[in-house]
């Protein structure tokens, strides 16, 4: 008799769900361990309307958010996150640090550029555009009121930042604890997005996203490099990793991020800097092999 022929096959459904509502498929996550698969929908639904914009996200990996553009409104996006649009809609830029309302030095201590690119229809028909991330990586909606209780806020990895939909604020939140702001992954300026109930901010994310909802009082230890974006509410902390050879040798450095609830929190399994630091690696060894001038010194970077 072949080995496990009576054991019951695990099968787990890739079918994309609606991130935005409530349901949740059991196969998502099917050791029971908290942590859900987050996965946006590919098609159209009345969650997907904000603001008279319908939005849907496509593909698996490297996404491009496609939204419609009613007569006479706009969507505000990063720079360099444009893909393709309507012909007759326009394109205009704000420099944020010369504008009264524009709260540029907010935006720069939050790691996002001074600039705001809108993409207007200034047409009676609706318009279309297509945006996308700036580096490899998945497109993660995050809905105020749904996702994030009324009048609650996220605080973000900078630069994790890309779209908004609505009345969204971008601004800072200072992080005045030594310890925390040292070694906790976020720094003393972290990014901090507020909106009204309905608005959706959509956050860069690279890798495969899961999140978790902690209770109160429950804690987890985390790679703070893994870490996207946590609800407001969560306690950012530190934790020792061990003895002097675990520091020096285990990876992970001398501290990790710890978390506690209540709040969501949302985890990315290959954020930027392990991207960059991979291409960059990548591009060293390749120099070395090849044994061309300046390897030595690590060469040209390749971003």
């Amino acid at each position: 008799m072949p080995p496990y022929e009576d054991e019951q096959e695990i099968k787990i459904d890739a079918t994309e769900t609606v991130a935005l509502t409530s349901d949740q498929d059991e196969t998502i996550d099917p050791l029971a361990s908290g942590f859900e698969w987050y996965k946006p929908a590919s098609g159209l639904s009345t969650e997907h309307n904000t603001g008279g914009h319908m939005w849907t996200i496509t593909g698996h990996d490297m996404q491009i958010l496609t939204s419609s553009v009613p007569p006479g409104q706009e969507i505000i996006t990063e720079v360099g996150s444009f893909v393709f649009m309507h012909p007759e809609m326009s394109t205009d830029v704000e420099l944020t640090l010369c504008s009264r309302e524009g709260n540029g030095c907010a935006r720069i201590c939050s790691g996002e550029s001074c600039v705001k690119v809108f993409l207007k229809n200034p047409t009676n028909n609706e318009g279309y555009v297509g945006l996308t991330p700036n580096y490899p990586a998945k497109i993660i909606p995050v809905k105020f009121g749904v996702n994030i209780s009324s009048g609650s806020s996220i605080i973000a990895q900078p630069g994790s930042y890309m779209t908004e939909l609505g009345n969204i604020d971008l601004n800072y939140d200072m992080d005045c604890g030594f310890k925390t702001c040292c070694c906790a992954g976020f720094g003393v300026c972290r990014q901090k997005i507020a909106g009204e109930d309905g608005s959706i901010v959509f956050l860069s994310a690279g890798g495969t996203v899961v999140t978790r909802e902690l209770k109160n009082g429950e804690s987890i230890i985390v790679d703070s490099r893994s870490v996207l974006a946590y609800d407001e509410s969560v306690q950012l902390g530190i934790t020792s990793n061990g003895r002097f050879c675990t520091c020096c040798c285990g990876g992970e450095g001398c501290f990790s991020t710890t978390l506690e609830g209540p709040g969501t929190v949302w985890f990315q399994s290959f954020n930027f800097t392990k991207f960059q630091n991979a291409v960059q690696t990548t591009v060293y060894e390749e120099k070395m092999d090849r044994g061309e001038q300046g390897a030595n010194d690590g060469g040209e970077s390749a971003f």
